[in-house]
């Protein structure tokens, strides 16, 4: 039988491990060699060879299984290949614009950076032809032109090359063509085809996948066979995969995407090896606590959850992983107290292995998790046996840090590091336990790493786990499990058909063309099919729908029970994940088959049976801890080596081996079952046996305690997200991210959200009752003070009542962009509305559930009154899912801390924010006050909106100054739809999250006033329209960032923030269905302090674009172009992020409409939008339009502005202007008029090379004009006349604005006559603001 080695590559140490073909193990740790991985596994295994020649045994084995991060860090570091990047002509940018997305929060875009592309764009080659998503060629394929762009990559000597070409899922013949000539003209270099490695819809997420894998494939081959050959050709190496198999190394050379969390997934197989195969625990939660984070996962009656998609720092790519969420909080995280808010907080930052925990030799002095575990005692020995100690009294030299910043004492404050890691690490477990649908307490919770048992009965109280397991060497488990799994390889194929009308044989035929493929390659690599499986699987959704739901299944039961068996399975998993199902069609997504060797069995030996009580021998001391408040004496410390199978010991005990320490609390009982498993068994009811639970009478209230309560709000806060963009169908949730969630204490403070709570407006004119298992909904904006800003936001309300009593609210605040509410235009966004009746439905709030019993008359009124009956109710049924979910965490959280503490808990974190805002109003704010202007242009103009933000004198005993913020001076509401309901609230909580720091909650409204006066764009008077308020939103968000950058330097940014802007098609299909496509784009980002603006992003916080290959699919266009605008983005020492250009080639009748901005101002770049009809007339179309009617063949190019430069351009490195020159972000007229630059070569099949004494001589002339023009902007404006270039006054631009736009200029809403109310209109009782 086989012996094998396991191997895992860890960041500080690398782990071996033996495995017998008798079961036995043996294991070491050295030192890993990050600059080579071979050598510390050789040293690994020389280490292991030396241990078991001391016992008078040989080192053999034939084969090495290794988890290895090679690929990973190729990554992480930047140290992979140079990849050039093939795409279809109109898309160079693909890499650059990536989906749009900036993570963070509101002001995240300021701070972001993005991460270079894994390709760079100068060596993107675009590839002249186009197939359609139904695998049609829509233009021919071109040789001739791609051999001789081909020629530009030899400057660049590329190291790998990708092709990737639009909708190759569907035919793969023009990606084939171009790896045949590339071959030719490149026969040494590595190419691969976006079709082999992810043949699946989406354009962006399988270039990037296939990128990836040849950025990482020469270094992984060049390891792998460096590894091989110092093993030589006697032993066998298998490399372990994202999702827990083994490769060989051909296939892990071939596929090395497939390799990005090798590491990792090794503790999964051990779990599965050493506890769901070899006892009756089948349903397992792992958690496997390292130095720098925590990876946590699920096992399912003894199955890993696979996901279809790898997290590597900032990066995604779609391959099948181990479905583990990571969580900064390991040994090494860092503990701090931040100055403005003095909350604890762990993680993410890490000490890492360098410096290291103070209590390291030569380790750092910031306090960090181990420390704190050193200092309560539960390290008596060191770590490693022994052979690595630590230092207690530095580690309490940094504990006392802590102690010192809460007013503690060191052993409490060392605790309450504790409670806020396992607080941490709980808000991971609950994502792949809770979140998916899965009650933790039907899991046992597996702790393993070499931190993780020290955690495991503190959080196996905190999840209700019936028992704790932690395996045999917790701390080399990954490498057990390199050892003990088996061969595998996958493969999987796009293939979109709906089950309604798709025939079985067409779907079983697909699988049995993947299943020979798949069963063949393992064949090739020495698996014969007696000894392979198969296993199968589909993605399904609801048409229409973004989420894929993976179903299992066997291949036998769906030939025999036919199509309906995948329906009835989908329906079921969706139930059960997200609370609803809904009557709509289901369609087939992807399809793919996973083919296994057969592993046999290892039998592990059974431990010697003890009588139930430890041998003496075992006892190897004892030791005083600290735990739950407490100071236990004589705590008996067992060598783990010394316990025999059905051993008992009560706690507190500590349990000691070489890898690890598991830490038994009082009420726990550690069993040792017959392979050496240590079962921690709670002897109490875990949650009477919980110090956290409270009586609700006089309970202390500590501030970790408030800690731990922020923490599980912002978990259930994640969670409310994670589920509506999951099941969400209306683009502008699901993909625009266009939802907020909120959960408010019980009088309706935001307690967990972004933009503040409604909800004290919504009970001051409810006048019903309000009961347990209602739940309200509105979408009416005049209702609930602007809490909502337009019709197609759909607001819904639910009370969180435990034992009678509202303990919270939860809500989707004031968002949920629903793609149709009924209204004059198709998507409900008219420009030309002059009322709100006009723009759709309204909903008044109203209740849809009335104490648990769904109404549905009113929900039929509302499908009734929409275009997209089917979206809408999915949206609504997302929402309500959303909220009474968070809901049932509130009441977990109320019935864990009892009344008493959950309230007071609230009420001080209300007080904290409070003091924090307090504190930003007295260092941010200039007592002097600010004023700007900001001035739009569309079809409405927002003219001038005049805003003071001052800091006042003291207004009471504390000395707490206050905000004031006055939009006097905007002018009067528009006539048609442009108007914005500003919700006072709402403008506060856009103040608060400027600063990243404070958590954001309803604390401080009391310190910010804002006066909007009515009648203006900012407080319209009913029946005003409202329906397209972005655009007004976009520019009160350019107030706020203008008026805290210019006393602010960190948020001084240049000028273009602006909107989202977003295109509507609609008609008919040739199917003769109705079909309302919604596209949101986006244009550049502002140059920021730290650096230039990212080209073709959204500021907006985790707004994505809709992947044009799913345009195409489910609606009548072809996407032609989709990249960046060059020279849109403004030109200074940091440039501004350049716009987006798109052509869409319409296929059917339909009728166009277009919501844009930023087309008057400039210097950061006009938006621009030209219909080209198929007779080739060219029509300019407004900036905002609609009832364009479009016909098959006309295209429409629609071109978004960019975002401002900031600084002398002339003094930006030539060196960068040339590359963006090459990269064909700046044009060379823009390099030479706007930086200065002067080249000596045209660039063709060379690099760029830059005339010095001609750029000296024109840098030297411009300057002169630049001075020149400034000194008169300041003797006019002031010393700051020149701090956002607006290209000219609203005049000069004006009287231009024909001749450069071919658009007629705008008229300011002051200098019209308009039709509007003068005075508040008659309002109804119960209601709200102006009915």
């Amino acid at each position: 039988m086989t012996i094998k080695l396991g191997v895992d590559v860890g960041g500080t140490f690398t782990d071996v491990l033996l495995l017998t073909a008798s079961g036995e193990t043996f294991r070491t740790k050295v030192l890993s060699t990050p600059h080579d991985q071979s050598i510390g596994v050789m040293n690994g295994i020389e280490e292991l060879r030396r241990e078991l020649q001391a016992k008078g045994r040989a080192l053999k084995f034939d084969m090495l299984n290794h988890g290895t991060t090679a690929a990973t860090n190729a990554i992480l570091e930047g140290k992979g290949a140079r990849v050039a990047l093939l795409v279809t002509e109109g898309y160079r940018d693909i890499l650059q614009i990536r989906r749009c997305q900036v993570p963070g929060g509101l002001a995240g875009w300021i701070v972001w950076p993005k991460p270079k592309p894994l390709a760079p764009l100068e060596m993107t080659i675009e590839v002249p032809g186009r197939i359609s998503t139904q695998g049609h060629e829509l233009q021919a394929f071109n040789e001739a032109v791609l051999r001789e762009r081909l020629h530009r990559l030899r400057i660049h000597d590329p190291e790998a090359i990708t092709i990737s070409l639009i909708n190759s899922f569907s035919n793969p013949a023009h990606e084939l063509l171009a790896r045949d000539i590339v071959r030719q003209e490149f026969p040494d270099i590595p190419t691969s085809i976006s079709y082999e490695v992810l043949p699946e819809l989406m354009e962006y997420e399988r270039t990037i996948t296939t990128v990836a894998d040849a950025y990482v494939k020469p270094q992984l081959d060049k390891y792998l066979r460096r590894l091989q050959h110092h093993l030589g050709d006697d032993v066998t190496l298998r490399v372990l995969r994202s999702d827990g198999g083994l490769s060989t190394v051909d296939l892990a050379c071939a596929n090395p995407v497939n390799m990005l969390m090798s590491g990792p997934s090794g503790g999964v197989a051990g779990v599965i090896s050493l506890v769901a195969k070899r006892t009756d625990f089948k349903n397992l939660i792992c958690c496997d606590m390292g130095g720098t984070s925590t990876d946590v996962s699920i096992v399912q009656n003894g199955t890993p959850r696979i996901r279809r998609e790898t997290h590597i720092g900032d990066l995604v790519v779609k391959s099948p992983s181990i479905d583990i969420h990571t969580v900064g909080a390991g040994g090494g995280s860092i503990a701090h107290v931040p100055e403005i808010t003095k909350a604890l907080r762990v993680g993410p930052e890490s000490a890492g292995a360098i410096p290291g925990p103070a209590c390291y030799p030569h380790g750092g002095v910031r306090p960090t998790v181990t420390d704190a575990n050193a200092v309560l005692g539960y390290l008596p020995f060191g770590l490693l046996d022994g052979s690595f100690p630590l230092d207690i009294n530095a580690a309490r030299m940094a504990v006392q840090s802590v102690a010192d910043a809460l007013g503690l004492s060191i052993m409490d404050a060392a605790e309450g590091i504790l409670r806020i890691t396992n607080e941490n690490m709980l808000g991971a477990l609950r994502v792949v336990s809770v979140e998916s649908g899965h009650d933790p307490r039907d899991f046992a919770l597996v702790m393993f790493g070499g931190a993780g048992p020290l955690h495991g009965c503190a959080l196996g109280k905190l999840l209700h786990s019936k028992v704790v397991i932690v395996p045999p060497s917790p701390g080399v488990l990954c490498a057990f499990g390199d050892a003990s799994t088996s061969l595998r390889h996958e493969m999987s194929s796009t293939f979109i058909r709906r089950l309604s009308t798709v025939e079985l044989s067409e779907v079983l035929q697909v699988f049995k063309a993947l299943k020979d493929k798949v069963c063949n390659i393992l064949e090739s690599q020495g698996i014969p099919a007696t000894s392979q499986v198969c296993m199968y699987e589909a993605d399904l959704r609801y048409s229409g729908q973004s989420l894929n739901l993976p179903i299992s299944f066997n291949i036998s039961e769906l030939s025999a029970a036919g199509l309906s068996y995948l329906q009835d399975q989908f329906t079921a998993s969706h139930k059960f994940q997200f609370t609803f199902a809904l009557d709509l069609p289901i369609e087939i997504v992807n399809v793919r088959v996973k083919c296994e060797e057969l592993n046999s069995y290892t039998v592990m030996p059974q431990l010697e049976s003890g009588t139930g009580t430890p041998s003496q021998a075992a006892l190897v001391g004892s030791t005083r801890i600290y735990l739950d408040g407490e100071t236990y004496e004589n705590v008996k410390l067992w060598k783990r080596e010394g316990l025999k199978a059905g051993d008992s010991l009560d706690g507190p005990c500590i349990i000691t081996e070489m890898d690890s320490n598991t830490l038994v609390h009082p009420n726990y009982r550690a069993e040792v079952d017959g392979i050496g498993n240590i079962l921690l068994w709670p002897t109490l009811d875990v949650e009477s046996a919980s110090p956290l639970i409270s009586s609700g009478i006089d309970e202390p209230l500590d501030t970790i305690t408030v800690d731990i309560v922020e923490s599980a709000l912002a978990s259930a806060r994640a969670e409310m997200d994670v589920l509506i963009t999951k099941c969400a169908m209306s683009p502008g949730i699901r993909e625009q991210r266009d939802e907020f969630p909120m959960i408010a204490n019980a009088a309706g403070l935001m307690m967990a959200g972004q933009f503040g709570s409604f909800v004290p407006e919504f009970l001051k004119s409810w006048t019903g009752t309000i009961d347990e298992g209602d739940i309200f909904l509105t979408n009416d904006p005049y209702a609930v003070s602007g809490a909502i800003s337009h019709l197609n936001d759909i607001l819904v309300i639910v009370p969180v009542f435990s034992d009678g009593e509202c303990i919270a609210w939860t809500a989707n605040f004031g968002v949920g962009h629903v793609s149709d509410i009924s209204g004059a235009v198709p998507g409900s966004l008219g420009i030309h509305n002059k009322d709100i009746y006009s723009d759709g439905l309204q909903i008044p709030p109203t209740k849809i559930y009335e104490r648990g019993v769904e109404n549905k008359a009113v929900l039929n009124i509302c499908y009734r009154n929409t275009r997209l009956p089917h979206y809408l109710r999915t949206d609504i049924h997302a929402l309500i899912a959303a909220c009474t979910t968070a809901g049932a965490r509130m009441v977990e959280l109320y019935k864990r801390f009892g009344k008493n503490v959950y309230h007071r808990s609230f009420d001080t974190l209300l007080e904290r924010n409070r003091r924090a805002v307090g504190n930003l109003i007295k260092t941010e704010i200039p007592s002097e006050g600010t004023s700007l202007i900001q001035e739009s242009a569309g079809h409405q103009m927002m003219g001038r909106a005049v805003v003071h933000g001052k800091s006042l004198a003291a207004d009471d005993d504390q000395g707490v100054t206050k905000l004031h913020f006055d939009f006097s001076g905007t002018d009067p509401q528009a006539d048609t739809s442009i108007n914005f309901l500003l919700s006072p609230t709402m403008w506060k909580m856009f103040v608060i999250v400027f600063d990243p720091s404070i958590v954001v909650n309803d604390g401080a409204h009391d310190l910010i006033d804002v006066h909007i006066p009515e009648g203006t764009l900012l407080s319209p008077i009913r029946p005003a329209p409202l329906s397209c308020r972005t655009h007004a939103l976009g520019r009160v968000m350019d107030v706020l960032a203008a008026l805290f950058g210019i006393r602010n330097p960190a948020f001084l940014c240049a000028a273009g923030f602006s909107d989202s802007p977003h295109v509507y098609y609609s008609g008919y299909n040739d199917e003769g269905e109705y079909f309302l496509m919604y596209q949101i784009s986006t244009g550049g980002i502002p140059a920021r302090p730290i650096g230039d603006g990212p080209d073709g992003h959204s500021l907006w916080p985790s707004m994505q674009s809709v992947p044009c290959e799913y345009l195409e699919l489910y609606f009548p266009l072809v996407i032609e172009k989709y990249q960046l605008v060059e020279d849109s983005g403004g030109a200074g020492f940091f440039r501004g992020g350049n716009g987006i250009r798109m052509h869409y080639r319409f296929l059917a009748h339909g009728e166009v409409a277009l919501h844009d901005d930023r087309w008057l101002t400039k210097p950061w770049g006009r938006s621009r939008r030209v219909l080209i009809k198929k007779s080739g007339e060219r029509l300019v179309c407004g900036a905002k339009a609609q009832g364009i009617m479009v016909e098959p063949g006309d295209m429409l190019c629609w071109e978004t502005w960019g975002g401002g430069g900031k600084g002398n351009p002339l003094e930006r490195d030539p060196g960068l202007v040339a590359l963006e020159v090459e990269r064909q972000l700046v044009t060379w007229k823009a390099a030479r008029e706007s930086y200065g630059v002067v080249f000596l070569n045209e660039g063709h099949g060379e690099r760029l090379l830059i005339d010095t004494v001609e750029t000296a001589t024109l840098r030297k002339k411009l300057s002169a004009a630049r001075e020149y023009r400034l000194s008169h902007i300041q003797a006019r404006e002031g010393p700051e006349g020149e701090l956002f270039n607006r290209g000219g006054d609203i005049a000069s631009l004006v009287e231009a604005c024909e001749v450069e736009t071919g658009l007629t200029p705008p008229t300011l809403p002051s200098l019209r006559t308009q039709r509007r109310p003068v005075a508040k209109t008659f309002r109804p009782a119960g209601i709200g603001r102006d009915s």
